[in-house]
């Protein structure tokens, strides 16, 4: 009796692992599917944005314009919020021999600080430009334009006033890094007329997200005073020959305004 069960539970063993085998050979094409997700969410970012590199504007590479109007040659720091004005170049047209003839003076380059931040880098020149970041992350458009609050002026002398003075810019063009991004429009020529503002820069809506410049022309070689010397023709200051001048550095403020209201202008 005792050796008949122990044959059976031994039979039993033997089935067992040939029945499993076959059952796994038919769920081969066995399959289920299940999901799960990725997220990512932005808000505005307030933080400035340094100004960059008109010929190459990245903002991880930013750059340190030099100013020729500041005692310590250091602009003015962009204004705040995520949609802000980063940089404008300052306008320096040079040290002029008085004449009675009708003139046009060509702005000297936008140089940037050397390495030491002692001095301007001669071979830094660059086209004069400004730069808007838009980081609301909206697409809601903005507009910037620009204001000569003052006639080019010198309270402390007899002829205060380069009366009849012009001040033009010409050929800007909107440059970024950004990808799929829509331009921002720009203008061929902006004649200043002290007291009256100018729209420089706009963008519709869906377009100017990011950091935006707006670069006046390039920069080309003229002759001063029997010199070949870099300038950039693209901003220009026409004075009369009958302005009376005295020896005196005359100067004017000008003032850049961004609003978020977009431009649909067709």
């Amino acid at each position: 009796m005792k050796s008949k069960i122990i044959k059976s539970m031994a039979l039993v063993a033997v089935v067992l692992p040939i029945t499993a085998t076959v059952t796994f050979a038919e769920e081969e094409d066995y399959l289920r599917n299940y999901e799960s997700g990725g997220m990512i969410q932005f808000t505005p970012d307030s933080n400035p944005t340094d100004p960059t590199d008109p010929e190459n504007p990245d903002p991880d590479k930013p750059v340190f314009p030099w100013d020729p109007t500041t005692p310590d040659h250091k602009p003015n720091p962009g204004t705040d919020g995520p949609l802000s004005i980063d940089f404008a170049s300052s306008l320096d047209f040079g040290n002029n021999k008085i004449t009675n003839k009708d003139m046009v003076y060509f702005a000297e380059p936008q140089f940037l600080w050397n390495e030491d931040k002692t001095d301007f880098d001669p071979a830094s020149a660059r086209p004069h430009y400004v730069q808007i970041t838009d980081k609301r992350g909206t697409n809601a458009g903005w507009s910037l334009s620009l204001k000569q609050e003052d006639q080019f002026k010198n309270d402390s002398t007899l002829n205060k006033k380069l009366t009849g003075s012009k001040l033009s810019f010409k050929n800007g063009v909107a440059v970024s890094n950004m990808e799929n991004v829509v331009a921002p429009e720009t203008f061929d020529m902006l004649d200043i007329v002290p007291g009256e503002s100018v729209k420089v820069m706009s963008a519709a809506i869906d377009s100017g997200a990011g950091t935006w410049v707006d670069r006046f022309g390039s920069l080309s070689m003229v002759e001063v005073e029997g010199k070949q010397v870099q300038k950039n023709t693209n901003i220009s200051l026409s004075i009369p020959g009958k302005t009376p001048k005295d020896t005196v550095k005359y100067e004017t403020k000008l003032l850049w305004t961004l609003t978020d209201v977009p431009n649909n202008d067709k």
